[in-house]
């Protein structure tokens, strides 16, 4: 039985509730005992009551293991065993979709953000935030210059495509309120925009600085050298779902792509009857290359509007089916029945 939540007004939940913990592993045996351990702890200092859901993706080392050892000892530890290395977005959904918390907090099993700070992150969503980053400071040193050039200028780009000011958009520690998490889905590599995507759904967000400690074992493995060639190609995706999912319906394929088919069309249209009147004044056009534009414009336009009208039908198949609606309500306020 699902347990009863008071939502104040100012969407505070209150202090009788649970919030998940998401861990994405990766070759990680060595870090995540330490990991489990200290969030056991926090919860003992804190009081509150953690839901802990250790993500194993496709590690080849003894991670899972350990996860399974403390899934069998802790009854609010749960661990999640992918069947191969999807990749850090799917290793999210996979926590996610589970979660029951009203907050869901993630966590880097690397301990490169302190683990006391998710009491900061709590309290920012006790506050009203819908969303809450951290910022990772003294991430850089001397001998990262280059890649923290790289990342600041990738940072910039996202933030002028997005309109959203994050410093550290791959930082591990991030908060979520339920209602994010229930309508959030993340696709290929997506985990590194979630700031920008949850703008779609109107989140209230917020970002706070916290220390940042190297890694003591093993290395990540969330990285690479064609990271960068990734990005930009992601930004393209991320313009295109920013654009078109915060009023879907106000740039409806029919008016975009139907618009566009008509005013080519139309301009073939024109160049068809300029050379139809010279045709009957007595003027040859067979040997004219507005001839051959005009019959391209008329062609081109007509399959614009016909794209349109497909991608109508599938944005409706898309809602209908999958059972997404265009909205999302924060909160619903209800008259109590009188008898």
């Amino acid at each position: 039985m699902e347990k009863d939540r008071a939502v104040p007004v100012g969407g505070t939940i209150s202090a009788a509730r649970t919030v998940s913990i998401v861990i994405p592993c990766y070759n990680e045996e060595k870090n995540i005992n330490r990991t489990i351990e200290g969030l056991l702890e926090l919860e003992r200092d804190s009081g509150e009551t953690f839901e802990i859901i250790a993500v194993n993706d496709g590690s080849k080392d003894g991670t899972w293991g350990v996860i399974e050892e403390y899934s069998e000892k802790y009854h609010n530890v749960i661990g999640v065993n992918m069947m191969c290395n999807f990749g850090q977005s799917a290793a999210y959904m996979a926590g996610f979709d589970i979660s029951t918390g009203d907050y869901v907090v993630t966590v880097s099993a690397d301990l490169e953000t302190p683990l006391e700070n998710i009491s900061e992150v709590i309290k920012y969503l006790d506050e009203g935030y819908d969303f809450v980053n951290t910022h990772r400071v003294g991430r850089w040193g001397a001998e990262k210059a280059g890649r923290q050039a790289k990342s600041g200028l990738a940072n910039k780009i996202i933030t002028k495509i997005s309109g959203v000011h994050m410093q550290d958009r791959g930082s591990g520690m991030k908060g979520f309120r339920r209602v994010l998490i229930e309508n959030l889905r993340l696709y290929g590599e997506m985990h590194r925009f979630i700031p920008d995507y949850v703008k779609v759904y109107g989140a209230k967000m917020t970002e706070f600085e916290v220390e940042f400690k190297d890694r003591e074992f093993g290395e990540s493995y969330y990285k690479g050298h064609k990271r960068t060639i990734k990005v930009l190609l992601d930004l393209v995706t991320l313009f295109f779902m920013l654009y078109f999912s915060t009023k879907p319906f106000k740039a409806m394929p029919g008016r975009l792509f139907g618009f566009a088919g008509a005013l080519i069309a139309g301009l073939g249209g024109l160049g068809a009857v300029y050379l139809t009147i010279l045709k009957l004044m007595g003027q040859s056009i067979g040997d004219r290359p507005l001839l051959i534009l005009s019959v391209l414009l008329i062609i081109v336009g007509v399959q614009s509007m016909m794209t349109g009208m497909i991608g109508e039908l599938g944005m409706r198949t898309y809602f209908e089916s999958s059972g997404r609606k265009t909205y999302i309500v924060r909160q619903l306020a209800k008259k109590g029945r009188q008898d």
